[in-house]
């Protein structure tokens, strides 16, 4: 099971293997581009408004990312992280991940890990049948209030 911090995250996740061709015609995504996508697109602390920009085509480009804007010590790990996996370009430490990282973010690390190493099909990225239907319900709960 696939952790997301929320829907939004994974839609962020989803949206751009989609957008940068990183799902392969079998439907397996991208390992690197996952594991670092899952990561840089995190809705917790909003990580993903400070990191999309440096997401294009091209790749993802890790020291502009950590050289225009500042990032508290922790996103700096996760940032970290996401660019080993994706290219081994930066080293963080398991110590300094579990020194640094609060028990949502550590699981997000862990999580970033096992995608890299597994992979996975996109359709193990979709929510669950029962979540889209609680999502759907929920739009449509929204909608009979205005």
């Amino acid at each position: 099971m696939t952790f997301f911090h929320d829907e939004v995250h994974r839609q962020n996740v989803l949206n751009c293997l989609w957008k940068k061709n990183r799902i392969y015609p079998d439907g397996k995504a991208d390992n690197y581009y996952l594991s670092a996508l899952y990561i840089l697109l995190s809705t917790k602390n909003n990580l993903y408004k400070k990191t999309r920009r440096f997401i294009d085509g091209e790749g993802i480009d890790f020291e502009k990312m950590l050289s225009a804007q500042d990032f508290p010590s922790s996103e700096i790990k996760l940032i970290k992280l996401a660019a080993n996996l994706f290219n081994g370009s930066m080293e963080v430490s398991p110590t300094e991940l579990i020194n640094t990282l609060d028990d949502e973010n550590f699981e997000l690390a862990l999580q970033a890990i096992f995608l890299r190493r597994t992979g996975c099909h996109v359709r193990d990225l979709l929510p669950t049948v029962e979540a889209a239907l609680e999502l759907e319900q929920e739009d449509n709960e929204e909608m009979e209030m205005y």
